[in-house]
């Protein structure tokens, strides 16, 4: 589709076009730029144009809309467009008319303020006299708010069409609906098996062919159905009803290789194809989300200014979506979202266990120490959740909800996946590998029970409890940082090996509201990498190595205290043991070297002299 935005000279035709093709996310074109240079000559001299001189220009403009619609794509025009037969010249394709209605006197006002014009009365009285009002065109008052014609329009020619449409109204696609509806862009939404509760308002349809029939075009389809086949079988499904330049959107946890696929096998159809991670959950789904997007690059512009006003703000008001990458790089970007998640919730699980198993105290004394912690370098959502959580009591036993659930935590994937990837690349992240397999023993239920029974259970803290409160404040702040560290590093080592050229800063800045894992340390990490885009390891920055090493002693007795008593911390222990590796100059890889060259002769280097070398070894 084609708007064109017409009036005379100084209506606003460009201000009033620029603005729309930003909010609908489509090309803008000034039919001025399109005169030849015989007419620009005449109208900076003040004589008005005849019909002769604007056959060639309108020729043009007809043919830049006849190729762009029948490409599939969709632009705002600002154009004179005086005459009736100048407008029927116009139509090629689908082509829509705003007219710009304004006196002389208000326009001519204009003008004046103008700094760079070339109108003169005469000139400007000769489009009036040429002027032929267009009747089937949206006629709108040029004394309107240029922010309230837009919105006329969007009401009027494009949002009797919805916004977008959502294929899965599960509890996420239910909530990311109201939330576009809530802010000005109506969803209308398909479920094949609809669960829908009491007062949901959005539009549903029954069928694929009505849910895009009912699309603004070119539309843009919203996938929130399972991660793996369904999300190929809802393409599958979607494809005869959509075309080039439409686009679809997996805002699931899909594996990035999947989305990598999926992206290449749709732009041979012209359609474009993004995998957007989105967290937050419910909440964060229905009041702002974080948002990241990757995929067709040519699809962010046109969708921007729609996730950008339903995504989470920061304290300063950024909308926290940006675009991460080609390819799968939005997913990537997730999944890796989704492991330094893992680590943080395991780390937030063993001081919860070190300070209630291990040390004794309540739930509720725990549920005050975590608010307090809230309120310092530790203050994020998971410790947020992790205190109201303890402070909860069980309607039906009275006792602390906490203690009446299974200790056996359930996964989907993401943080799976972000360690086989991470053995890919050869990058090490021992805290989240750590707290993917806390959860993998956690499912051992009966074998534990059993276990505790033959080899007996930890001991109880017997020293100063204060003391070591106020010490596994420092070493969760530590481990966490960790955990970021090892995480970032995985992204910096997939840009460079998929070619994304991811921007660290700028994935941080999308962390620091709506995700699960938004955190006060999110500031200072964004610093780090804005200040040094090629730092190789957070704990190279200095707020971060200064900020780890402040804490080491107050670390180290947190997991020779857990250690003592057999409280189990693979996360922080991991944590610890990657610190202390990667500051060392020497590590014991040379005996495990020289292993590998006795049994398999894999050669080893030499520390003093070049070359690869193998020894003929035999047993003493």
């Amino acid at each position: 589709m084609f708007l064109i935005v017409m009036g005379v000279s100084g209506c606003g035709k460009s201000t009033i076009g620029q603005m729309l093709a930003q909010r609908l996310g489509w090309a803008f074109y000034d039919a001025d730029d399109f005169h030849p240079v015989q007419n620009v000559a005449k109208m900076s001299a003040g004589i008005p144009l005849t019909d002769e001189d604007r056959a060639g220009w309108l020729e043009a403009l007809a043919g830049l809309i006849q190729q762009q619609t029948e490409s599939g794509s969709s632009g705002v025009l600002a154009c004179s467009a005086l005459k009736e037969s100048y407008r029927q010249r116009l139509r090629r394709g689908r082509v829509k008319f705003i007219y710009l209605k304004g006196n002389y006197e208000t326009i001519w006002a204009r003008m004046l303020h103008r700094s760079e014009h070339f109108m003169n009365p005469a000139l400007l009285q000769s489009q009036f006299a040429t002027l032929e009002e267009p009747a089937d065109a949206l006629t709108l008052n040029i004394e309107l708010p240029p922010e309230g014609i837009v919105q006329e329009i969007m009401e009027s020619l494009v949002e009797n069409k919805y916004s977008l449409g959502i294929l899965g109204l599960g509890v996420m696609g239910r909530s990311l609906a109201q939330n576009f509806a809530r802010n000005g862009y109506r969803p209308i939404g398909f479920d094949l098996n609809p669960k829908l509760p009491a007062g949901f308002d959005v539009s549903v349809t029954n069928s694929l062919e009505e849910l895009t029939g009912a699309l603004a075009a070119p539309r843009t389809v919203f996938l929130m159905v399972p991660a793996g086949a369904p999300v190929d079988a809802a393409i599958t499904s979607l494809m005869p009803y959509l075309q080039p330049g439409d686009v679809i959107i997996d805002g699931g946890n899909s594996y990035f290789a999947d989305t990598e696929r999926r992206a290449r096998e749709l732009q041979e159809s012209g359609i474009l194809y993004i995998g957007m991670g989105v967290s937050g959950g419910e909440s964060g789904a229905l009041r702002g989300p974080s948002m990241m997007p990757g995929g067709s690059e040519d699809a962010w512009p046109r969708i921007r200014p729609m996730f950008e006003s339903v995504a989470a703000k920061t304290e300063s008001g950024e909308p926290c979506v940006g675009w991460m990458g080609t390819g799968g790089a939005g997913h990537y970007v997730k999944m890796v979202h989704n492991g330094i998640e893992y680590g943080d919730m395991q780390l937030i699980a063993e001081m919860y266990d070190l300070l209630h198993r291990g040390a004794g105290l309540s739930n509720q004394e725990l549920a005050k120490i975590f608010a307090a912690w809230n309120t310092r370098e530790l203050r994020s959502y998971l410790i947020e959740i992790s205190a109201t959580i303890l402070a909860r009591e069980d309607e039906l036993t009275g006792q602390s909800l906490v203690d009446m659930i299974l200790d056996e935590a359930a996964q989907k994937g993401t943080g799976k996946w972000t360690s086989q990837n991470s053995f890919d690349l050869g990058i090490a992240i021992p805290t989240i590998n750590a707290a993917v397999e806390s959860r993998i023993i956690s499912s051992l239920k009966s074998e534990r029970i059993l276990a505790s029974q033959v080899l007996g259970t930890a001991d109880r803290f017997g020293g100063d409890v204060g003391q070591l409160v106020l010490a596994a404040e420092q070493a969760l702040y530590a481990s966490k940082i960790i955990s970021y560290a090892q995480g970032l590093q995985l992204l910096k080592t997939a840009s460079q090996e998929y070619g994304w050229n991811v921007n660290l800063a700028e994935i941080v800045r999308v962390w620091r509201a709506g995700c699960i894992i938004r955190a006060s340390l999110l500031g200072d990490i964004t610093n780090a990498y804005q200040d040094n885009p090629g730092l190789p390891n957070l704990l190279l920055d200095t707020t971060f190595s200064q900020a780890v090493l402040s804490r080491q002693a107050a670390w180290r007795e947190v997991v020779r205290v857990a250690v003592g008593l057999g409280i189990p911390m693979l996360a922080t222990c991991a944590s610890l043991a990657y610190f202390d590796a990667y500051r060392s100059q020497v590590l014991p890889a040379n005996l495990t070297q020289a292993q590998r060259d006795f049994f398999g002769a894999h050669t080893y280097r030499r520390i003093d002299r070049d070359g690869v070398f193998h020894t003929q070894w035999e047993i003493v």
